[in-house]
Order: C-alpha cells, then sequence, then structure tokens
C-alpha cells in the first residue's frame, strides 16, 4: 500500500501544542476545547480578532515547543513500515517539519515531503501536491485528520481514512492505528 499522509494531529499530536501557540500570539488566556476546533477549520484568526498576519509567529511559537510534547501515536509506526511507502502533505514550514521527523526518527519512512508554503504549491485543500504525488507515485491512500486532507485525494480518486474525526469525505475512519483496516505488506 502506497500511503499519502497528513502530519498534525495524524502522525502526531501535535494539537495541544498548536493550540498553545496561538494563545500565546493571540495573548489571551482561552480554553484548549474552546480553540481547538476554530484552528482545526480555520477560523480562529478571525473568530478572536487575531490579525492574520500572524501565522509566521504563531508557527515560529509552536516549532520551539519541545518536540517531546508533540508525540506520535501509538502503533503509527507500525503503519509506515508496514507500508509499501509513504509520502507527507503538511502545512507546516519545511524546518518545522524537518525538526519534527528528525527528533521523531521518521524521515526513513518518507520517499517525498511536501511543505506547500515552501515548495510552490497551494494549501490544502489545494489538489496540486496531492495530484503531482499520485502520478508520480501511483498511490493507494491518503490518510488524514481533518476534510481539507481528505477532500484533495477523493478528488483525483484515492481511498480516505480519517483518523479521530468522522467526516463525509472519509471511506473509514480510525480511533488508534491498531485499528488500521488495509492490508500492509
Amino acid at each position: 500500500m502506497k500511503i499519502l499522509w497528513d502530519l498534525d494531529g495524524t502522525i502526531l499530536d501535535t494539537w495541544p501544542t498548536l493550540v498553545e501557540a496561538f494563545t500565546i500570539i493571540a495573548e489571551k488566556d482561552l480554553p484548549y476545547e474552546e480553540v481547538l476546533p476554530h484552528l482545526k477549520y480555520g477560523s480562529a484568526y478571525e473568530y478572536y480578532g487575531v490579525d492574520k498576519n500572524r501565522v509566521k509567529a504563531f508557527r515560529e511559537v509552536e516549532r520551539t515547543l519541545h518536540h517531546d510534547r508533540k508525540p506520535l501515536f501509538p502503533y503509527v509506526k507500525d503503519v509506515l513500515s508496514g507500508a509499501d511507502f509513504n509520502v507527507l502533505v503538511t502545512h507546516r514550514n519545511r524546518r518545522s517539519t524537518e525538526e519534527l521527523l528528525d527528533h521523531w526518527d521518521l524521515n526513513k519512512y518518507f520517499v517525498e515531503v511536501i511543505c506547500p508554503a515552501d515548495d510552490g504549491y497551494s494549501l490544502k485543500p489545494d489538489i496540486h501536491a496531492y495530484q503531482y504525488l499520485h502520478e508520480r507515485y501511483q498511490l493507494d491512500l491518503a490518510v488524514g485528520d481533518q476534510k481539507t486532507d481528505l477532500i484533495p485525494a477523493k478528488k483525483i480518486g484515492l481511498m480516505t481514512c480519517s483518523f479521530q474525526e468522522q467526516n463525509e469525505y472519509a471511506d473509514h475512519l480510525i480511533n488508534c492505528y491498531s485499528e488500521f483496516p488495509y492490508k500492509l505488506k
């Protein structure tokens, strides 16, 4: 199986540090449960009145939070190592992505990593990065925790697996990688 992955919230449990970084740049004491859905679905800056020009500062603050606070989800390495190969598309910048992949010894699992902002692609759900990877590698499946990860996969004809979140673009939903429903090598 040839798998296209998202990183944040899919391979690594980064939502707690992403929310923390957002509250720091928002300069507000905000509850995690309130911020999370707004941050996940792209409405946090507008909802909390934070200037969208602060995105770079947000990314830098989050990057500096210790990587041990961004753990791997259980059994995800089993799926990564059992795949024929993996590719990754993440909204993180290249520096942050490489630091996390190095920290968790994940580089060996990916034949290609795309960071749209650094690699000349539009952010998901734009299909162009997915389309390029599918044409190059003939992918079978996309795994992500948000519909923006799965929309482009469906548009190019891939099967989809949603991690820990039900959505209409998912062929399968899993809450733990021990439930991974596909045959691996």
